[in-house]
């Protein structure tokens, strides 16, 4: 009583205040953890040849299909001309199949057709009157009778000749001719493709945005097939491993958000997602290596989280339950026990209390005195290291 009447005399204090929560949560464990790289590429050359030119430094940023290094790409330009003409030739001769014959092969065929009749109609005539004069024993020797026999025969296969010219310039050329022309076309065609392919392989190129961790080659210097050029890691985000107990993998699950403290930036607390849990344990250790996500954008033109780092990240030790949530300002330490001070009828009452786990600004509390918290309870979150047992307050405004 004299507490409260000297706290009364004192006059209200003025203070903020918040409710208390009731929220699922679950307590937590802090695991020491690696940051990574998100993705590493050694990159390769595709194909054997001088570099021209290399491109990057190492620690420098990159960005995807950017070129690394360029080989010298002479000789194989020089086999994509040769392609190409070659290809060129061919679709000229399939075109030629195609469109048949002109107007003015098909009349000369034709011409020639109705030459070579003519021909044969005037060898044939003169056959028949030698023929007549030898049958007749007029003038006409064996000599002249098969002369103009032979002339006569020539005569009619010169006619078949023109006639078949004159009906093939009329039908054009075979199906399957212009089928072999069109196969060749394709071999061709695929051919230049494929030089063109390879051309694109002389010019190596970064597979993903991130950073050139290391140069694998130089200027003048000569690649094989399969030879390294450069090596680069995506950073934004990056990858962090924690390796968890076998007792606490229960309680961890792929998508859940949590939060990771890294020792190199002050401690500084980074949010991520929970991306991979590898189920297969370390035999001595009887861990398994769980990889959670978090974004690494870049502040002041460089990311922040770098590969290397120490991290420390807290998961879930147990299962969920409902637990009474303030904020931490709402606490004051330095006695027995931790209070906090809720208002009762206008009045600042203290609280003894036991504190839980954290989530961000909250923290969960658990009263010494069964029922001394219930949901609702207006809890002072500032002006409570003035205040006493019984005062009054005033909520700030």
């Amino acid at each position: 009583m004299p507490c409260q009447r000297a706290a009364a005399q004192g006059g209200p204090a003025v203070v903020m205040v918040t409710e208390v929560q009731q929220l699922e949560l679950a307590a937590e464990q802090s695991f020491v953890a690696n940051v990574r790289p998100r993705r590493r590429s050694t990159i390769g050359s595709a194909v054997f040849g001088r570099v021209e030119e290399f491109l990057v430094d190492a620690g420098q940023a990159v960005q995807k299909d950017q070129p690394l290094a360029q080989l010298r790409v002479k000789t194989i330009g020089i086999e994509i001309a040769a392609a190409e003409a070659e290809l060129r030739l061919r679709r000229a001769e399939l075109a030629e199949l195609q469109n048949g014959s002109r107007p003015a092969e098909i009349a000369l065929a034709k011409a020639t057709a109705e030459s070579a009749e003519a021909a044969r109609q005037y060898a044939e005539a003169k056959f028949r009157r030698f023929e007549r004069l030898f049958d007749n024993l007029s003038g006409a020797s064996q000599d002249e009778f098969e002369a103009a026999r032979a002339e006569a025969l020539k005569a009619a296969a010169e006619v078949a000749i023109a006639d078949s010219s004159f009906e093939l310039a009329t039908e054009g050329p075979r199906a399957e001719r212009i089928e072999q022309a069109a196969a060749q076309v394709a071999v061709s065609e695929q051919t230049v493709e494929g030089l063109r392919d390879r051309f694109g392989k002389y010019t190596i190129r970064c597979p993903f945005d991130g950073y050139v961790a290391a140069e694998l080659t130089e200027t003048g210097a000569w690649v094989n097939q399969g030879d390294l050029v450069a090596e680069v890691v995506e950073i934004d985000p990056v990858e962090v491993e924690v390796f968890v107990p076998q007792s606490n993998i229960r309680f961890v699950e792929t998508g859940m958000e949590v939060h990771v403290a890294v020792e190199a930036l002050d401690g500084e607390v980074f949010t991520g997602k929970v991306d991979q849990i590898i189920p297969v344990a370390d035999e001595r250790s009887r861990t398994f290596p769980v990889r959670v996500v978090v974004p690494n954008p870049k502040v002041a033109g460089r990311a922040r989280l770098l590969p290397g780092m120490l991290a420390k990240v807290a998961l879930p030790s147990g299962e969920s339950k409902p637990r009474w949530m303030v904020p931490k300002d709402a606490l004051q330490l330095g006695g027995p026990t931790p209070v906090i001070w809720k208002v009762v009828d206008g009045k600042a009452v203290v609280v003894p209390i036991r504190t839980g786990p954290s989530s961000g600004a909250l923290i969960s509390i658990a009263p010494i005195e069964p029922e001394a918290i219930q949901q609702g309870d207006a809890i002072i979150t500032r002006g409570n290291e003035r205040v006493r047992p019984g005062q009054s307050v005033v909520l700030a405004k």
